[in-house]
């Protein structure tokens, strides 16, 4: 038994509902049909993913070749939809980025670590990125700061908090025994930009963290060569 056309003019697909094929259908009754839509999504989500991807690998090129010419026609109107759905999926999208990082990290490290050390150029324009990503998300290096005392704290047993005073004071021991100059070069002075140096570094013993022994005051150019000689690679420690 053949189907009815659809009543719209000028259309000739078969009818799907109210006289109406799917398409137009889904056009007149748009907002009940992507009520359905949110509604139904969790059932079927696994199915529908599976079906996406099997698309998108058969028409990858065609799509692609798509997207770049929209992008080329009109570049504002893509920025501005690149960036809406950054602020509409931001969580997502940090777990996305977060689990490709994760999955090859210490390639990454020791690659980075490689231009780091061997180009001046790279080095100096890193250098001003992170500078002015610290000073737009003051909020961002806060919280890795709490987790560094969290982390480094349970040795001591002793809460963030405390431990980070406890940071503060130790320093302050080293600064009137080294009589507030850096022990390598001498240099003084707010300049100078004087820090505390672990002579054994916390990553290999937590518990030497505040003896008054293994620590000294170095300036930071200083305490930056210090730790290039550093021959433990830089990667999360491991709780005990």
């Amino acid at each position: 038994m053949s189907r009815s056309i659809c009543t719209k003019r000028g259309c000739t697909t078969p009818q799907s509902r109210f006289g109406l094929c799917s398409k137009h259908d889904y056009a007149k009754n748009r907002d009940w049909h992507r009520s359905r839509q949110k509604r139904m999504y969790p059932k079927y989500k696994k199915k529908i993913l599976i079906r996406e991807k099997k698309r998108y690998d058969e028409k990858r090129d065609e799509i692609l070749k798509r997207q770049k010419d929209k992008r080329e026609a009109n570049p504002r109107a893509a920025r501005k939809y690149d960036n809406a759905y950054y602020q509409k999926n931001k969580i997502h999208l940090a777990n996305e980025e977060k689990k490709r990082y994760n999955k090859d990290r210490d390639s990454r490290c020791e690659r980075e670590r490689k231009r780091w050390n061997t180009n001046d150029k790279f080095r100096k324009k890193r250098s001003k990125q992170i500078k002015k990503y610290q000073q737009m998300n003051p909020e961002v290096q806060r919280r890795s700061w709490e987790k560094r005392y969290a982390r480094e704290s349970y040795a001591f047993e002793v809460t963030s908090d405390a431990y980070r005073y406890m940071i503060m004071a130790w320093k302050g021991v080293l600064m009137k025994r080294d009589t507030y100059c850096c022990v390598y070069c001498g240099a003084k002075g707010k300049k100078s930009k004087l820090e505390a140096h672990h002579i054994i570094y916390k990553r290999t013993q937590i518990k030497l963290a505040l003896i008054e022994n293994n620590g000294c005051i170095l300036c930071r150019k200083c305490h930056h060569s210090v730790h290039k000689l550093n021959p433990i690679k830089y990667g999360r420690r491991k709780k005990l």
